[in-house]
């Protein structure tokens, strides 16, 4: 199997600042129209704001590992920008709508570090993580009546989409240059665990609430698609969804 180019990261910046939304003049804050969201639409985007928020320590955790990869380590500070710019637009929406979240609710458990010991699973967990998370935008923009929150939702999932891209590249960069096959990939899914258990500790229970209705399963096509593609057949994603959605089996991926 030939494996593609790794994306630069030069051609991801690029891509960055063509489709950079600005926080200001992009989103029009005096047109929210609080008749039409509904309180668990506001809730949904509390919880998803919380993890968004959670950047400082992802990124925190994850710079320290790849200090030695320029181009890794370049996407991460774009990407963790993008994703504490999320946090602050989701927060402003909520704060609009009379919902506040505080200072303590934006850092409660960032005390809590996580020590990658290789650089497989920090590429899985937030790599997987970037699949559901892009979708879940995605289909909330388009279910949603607000428009306002429709618009903010649709700019965080092109954002979303492209850390997937990344992501994928750099993992079949990975695959390729540690000759990874499918047993040493599924035994790291097998601990996966969405990043907003890091974040949310009710985490499952919001996943199954309110998360898993704006998925579905199409998050699982398009991993085992790609799982497919690059490390080829043998690889398993009963453990990802156990652990996403069954409390007994969620812990943190370590």
């Amino acid at each position: 199997m030939v494996a593609r180019p790794r994306l630069p990261f030069d051609k991801f910046f690029t891509v960055c600042e063509q489709h950079r939304w600005k926080l200001e003049s992009d989103i029009d804050w005096n047109g929210i129209r609080r008749d039409l969201v509904t309180p668990d639409e506001l809730e949904t985007v509390r919880r998803a704001a919380l993890v968004e928020g959670f950047s400082p320590t992802y990124a925190a955790d994850l710079l320290d590992l790849y200090c030695d990869d320029p181009e890794m380590g370049s996407f991460l500070s774009i990407q963790f920008y993008e994703e504490y710019k999320h946090f602050h637009a989701l927060r402003r929406y909520l704060r609009l709508n009379g919902i506040e979240i505080s200072d303590q609710d934006a850092t409660r458990g960032h005390e809590n570090r996580t020590k990658y010991t290789t650089k497989l699973i920090p590429v899985l967990k937030f790599g997987v993580s970037e699949i559901f998370t892009a979708i879940f935008y995605r289909n909330l923009s388009k279910r949603t009546e607000e428009p306002v929150l429709k618009a903010l939702c649709r700019f965080i999932s092109r954002d979303e989409y492209r850390h997937l891209g990344f992501y994928l590249s750099y993992f079949e960069h990975l695959v390729r240059q540690e000759k990874l096959d499918a047993a040493q990939v599924n035994a790291a899914l097998e601990r996966y665990q969405h990043q907003g258990l890091d974040a949310i500790e009710d985490w499952v229970e919001f996943w199954n609430l309110n998360g898993r209705k704006y998925t579905g399963i199409e998050p699982y096509l398009v991993l085992q698609r790609n799982l497919n593609r690059i490390v080829g057949r043998g690889t398993r994603l009963r453990a990802i969804a156990e652990r996403t959605s069954r409390r007994p089996f969620a812990s943190k991926f370590q």
